[in-house]
């Protein structure tokens, strides 16, 4: 049984909101991607703002810098693994990109499952994901 758990975490300075809208088109992005691989894990993901994803790859990849997105591979009790994603990083790239926020949420979504199934960005690159 595939399970998507989303969450969001609301900090301080995040003035840019997830709709139901984009709710949904990541919902369905990533419930797609698991049909697809054959994966029946539950995925959760947390959107948050720049401080909070800042922390987290400070202390797990001693960069202490904001980022789009992580990745915490889980595995164990159906929890295929945490996707993290930073509203605000996302906002701006979806500004540079010439996208909608919820086309880069939904992006970054697939990025960091690709991440959890194992897949490297050669990998994702290769097959266009990147």
């Amino acid at each position: 049984m595939k399970k998507i758990i989303l969450n969001n975490y609301k900090g301080p300075s995040t003035k840019l909101r997830v709709n139901i809208k984009g709710i949904r088109a990541i919902k369905t992005k990533v419930s797609r991607m698991l049909r697809e691989e054959g994966e029946q894990g539950t995925v959760s993901i947390t959107f948050c703002y720049d401080g909070f994803i800042r922390k987290l790859n400070k202390r797990y990849r001693k960069k202490d810098c904001a980022t789009d997105v992580l990745s915490f591979k889980m595995g164990e009790d159906g929890l295929l693994g945490d996707i993290i994603i930073s509203v605000e990083t996302a906002g701006r790239q979806a500004k540079e990109f010439g996208c909608t926020l919820t086309e880069e949420l939904t992006r970054l979504a697939e990025h960091g499952l690709l991440h959890l199934l194992g897949y490297s960005h050669k990998e994702m690159e290769e097959r266009g994901s990147l």
